[in-house]
């Protein structure tokens, strides 16, 4: 283990918990506008992950842009239901 990792660690949970949060409110309740939100929430702590991550190791982070654009991808087919169905919002 890289010294001084405890931040990037947290976070790694923090964006884990997020991601496991969002396909049960999304497909499972069926709530998109907060399936938005988690989503949201999953992008900031990724982003912030993949910070954290570059200060203990440059590969490790390298390794958690294609999540990052996933979760991008995501986020843009969530944002699509939700504009075309915002009833159900």
């Amino acid at each position: 283990m890289a010294p001084d990792n405890s931040i990037a660690l947290a976070l790694w949970s923090l964006q884990i918990a997020l991601n496991g949060l969002w396909t049960p409110v999304f497909f499972g309740l069926k709530k998109i506008k907060l399936g938005m939100i988690v989503l949201s929430a999953l992008w900031a702590s990724v982003a912030v992950t993949l910070l954290a991550l570059y200060q203990v190791d440059f590969i490790a982070a390298a390794l958690f842009v294609p999540y990052l654009v996933w979760v991008t991808i995501a986020g843009a087919l969530n944002a699509s239901v939700w504009q075309r169905n915002p009833e159900k919002a």
